[in-house]
């Protein structure tokens, strides 16, 4: 694929449909506040139409569905108004304890997941694919997820079940990154289009977010240093430029940083500033679903670490027709400091979404 290909005429905001990944209501769920059903509400209650499942957590009978559970799930989307868009896939080599699963293994898990949606009226899956966050060195590891190869073999599995593969673009990638090519460039070979792109909002953010701020903090990191940071982050983005931490390092320096300092430094220096905008429009029209990241949303009911309104423009200019799910993560990076309430910031998320396109 090439930049520009896909690009269309101004979209139609009405286009882009909103649901909520169940991911969203993760401590929800695991201490048992909300049911599968009461979390299904949930994203109901946000005026969600639409919403993302994890099987291997949320299915009691995983990785077997019987009918009498279909009979259920189904009544509980009839009587909230929505549909399952989406089962997650969520296989890695490292799985078991006693041994790494082999490619013969992954491919049989990746049937699993696609007949999982199936059953449950998804139209996609989406896939843990091995370049789930680019292919960058930095995040060398020990164990693999759902080659290009094993995605080739599942193709005619798709088919048959007529199930999209949706390919998480998260950051450090973003759409344009070669890395998803022979992914699209088997389907493509095979004429089996049941594979596409899913953006992932971590490739547009600007600066920190204020929950990974507080996270810090009481792991032992100096407040002065991490605000110095996010505000120098804040500040190149807003006069357009990209951050550049060689411009404060001796100031960060003079502050003496201790050890949880440089931990944080390490990572959050290499953010640079987001993804390209023109880009995400370019490709928009030929995305296939969409993660709606977020982790702290502010006193203006603003995403307080990415653009949501350029953000979701080049999506209604580029033509993307589809869902943007919220997924909600900063749950992970508060819940140390006592409960944080997801079903209010998934519902403060959609208000947002629904301002950006119009509908509020």
């Amino acid at each position: 694929m090439t930049r520009g290909e896909g690009a269309t005429a101004m979209g139609n905001p009405n286009d882009i449909k909103l649901g909520v990944s169940l991911y969203s209501y993760q401590d929800n769920y695991y201490f048992h506040k909300h049911d599968l059903e009461g979390c299904i509400a949930a994203a109901a209650g946000a005026g969600a139409t639409g919403f993302e499942v994890f099987p291997d957590a949320m299915i009691p009978e995983w990785p077997y569905i019987s009918d009498r559970f279909v009979d259920t799930f189904n009544g509980w989307k009839e009587r909230y108004g929505i549909a399952c868009v989406c089962v997650d896939h969520f296989s890695d080599t490292r799985m078991w304890k006693n041994r790494n699963l082999t490619d013969d293994d992954l491919y049989e898990r990746g049937v699993m997941y696609i007949k999982a949606a199936a059953k449950l009226g998804a139209p996609a899956i989406r896939l843990l694919h091995e370049e789930h966050l680019g292919s960058s060195p930095f995040f060398k590891r020990d164990y693999h997820l759902t080659t290009s190869a094993i995605a080739e073999r599942l193709l005619p599995v798709c088919a048959e079940y007529g199930v999209m593969m949706a390919l998480e673009c998260h950051s450090p990638t973003t759409v344009d990154d070669p890395c998803h090519e022979p992914y699209l460039e088997a389907a493509a070979r095979l004429n089996l289009p049941y594979v596409g792109l899913q953006a992932d909002f971590s490739s547009y953010e600007y600066c920190m977010t204020s929950a990974d701020v507080g996270m810090y903090e009481r792991q032992g990191a100096t407040r002065a240093i991490l605000d110095r940071v996010r505000g120098a982050q804040r500040q190149a983005y807003f006069a357009g430029k990209p951050f550049e931490y060689a411009e404060i390092e001796a100031e960060i320096e003079a502050m003496k940083p201790n050890e949880a300092d440089r931990r944080f430094l390490r990572f959050a220096t290499r953010r640079r500033g987001p993804a390209s905008y023109e880009v995400l429009k370019d490709y928009a029209s030929r995305l296939v679903y969409i993660h709606g990241k977020f982790y702290d949303i502010d006193e203006n009911g603003e995403v307080d670490n990415m653009d949501y309104a350029k953000i979701m423009k080049a999506l209604v200019d580029g033509g993307y027709k589809g869902y943007v799910v919220s997924e909600f993560e900063g749950n992970r990076r508060m819940n140390d400091a006592g409960w944080c309430d997801e079903v209010e910031y998934v519902r403060k998320h959609h208000v947002l979404m629904r301002k950006c396109l119009g509908r509020e």
